[in-house]
């Protein structure tokens, strides 16, 4: 579930609206930091002038960036359990076979989140960042992961976010989902045709605990005009589905040593 603060701490609340601004500016100077997130100059400046002193902040003349502290953060926090220690080697070994963009996701705060990222040389370039969220009902990772989830992980994503549509292809009625959950969970694939984004097609595998319970999902995605047919709907789906299990079965040999 998604947990509300008791008694939340304002000066966090500013901080962190503070680091989200700079975060969706790539960088900038105080002033362009203070309208972004409506806080004002002298709170801003404060505020970075700590974020600076302890390393979390860099300095380029008048303007303001992310520090790589924060990577190091990042790094602790996707190998927190299993999931990426065991998912980096097959995703990679996916994506050197295939030659397309291949995605390790896992759920937080009711989103799928991408853990890795990783692309083989192709004509078809997209952006390979770690850590961006995107939604469950419209996705092949989401999906995948929703199909062997207890119920209420789709209820509060449904409930917080919604079941929004972003192309016609979009399931958008909590039913229709259900019904193509249970497909999923038949085949342990899932497919996104071009529902979250017209034009890009994936699709994805469930990463199962030993009580198949869904820890994430491996997926490719690619362009709609190259994902068709056998080499879609068997060659990379083989593919993904193979680089499940073995992630799966590797982490089920080690539970309980994380």
């Amino acid at each position: 579930m998604t947990h509300k603060a008791k008694n939340p701490i304002n000066s966090d609340l500013t901080l962190l609206e503070i680091l989200n601004g700079l975060e969706e500016l790539g960088g900038g100077r105080i002033q362009d930091i203070a309208d972004e997130t409506g806080i004002t100059k002298s709170t801003v400046h404060n505020h970075l002038s700590t974020l600076r002193q302890q390393g979390f902040i860099v300095k380029d003349g008048d303007r303001y960036y992310l520090g790589l502290r924060f990577l190091r953060l990042g790094e602790v926090a996707r190998n927190r359990g299993p999931l990426f220690s065991f998912g980096r080697p097959e995703a990679d070994k996916v994506a050197n076979e295939t030659g397309e963009l291949t995605n390790l996701s896992t759920v937080e705060h009711g989103r799928g989140v991408y853990l890795y990222r990783t692309q083989s040389e192709h004509e078809v370039r997209f952006s390979t960042a770690a850590g961006e969220y995107h939604d469950l009902h419209c996705s092949a990772t989401g999906k995948a992961i929703l199909a062997f989830s207890p119920d209420s992980v789709l209820d509060e994503f449904e409930d917080v976010h919604g079941l929004t549509r972003y192309t016609q292809n979009t399931i958008t009625d909590r039913a229709e989902l259900e019904e193509s959950l249970e497909t999923v969970r038949e085949r342990q694939l899932a497919l996104d045709l071009e529902e979250y984004e017209k034009g890009l097609r994936c699709v994805a595998s469930p990463i199962l605990d030993k009580d198949d319970r869904a820890l994430g999902a491996i997926s490719v995605s690619g362009p709609a005009m190259k994902f068709t047919g056998e080499y879609y709907r068997e060659t990379l789906a083989e593919a993904v589905k193979s680089a499940a299990n073995v992630i799966s079965l590797n982490i089920t040999r080690t539970e309980g040593t994380y």
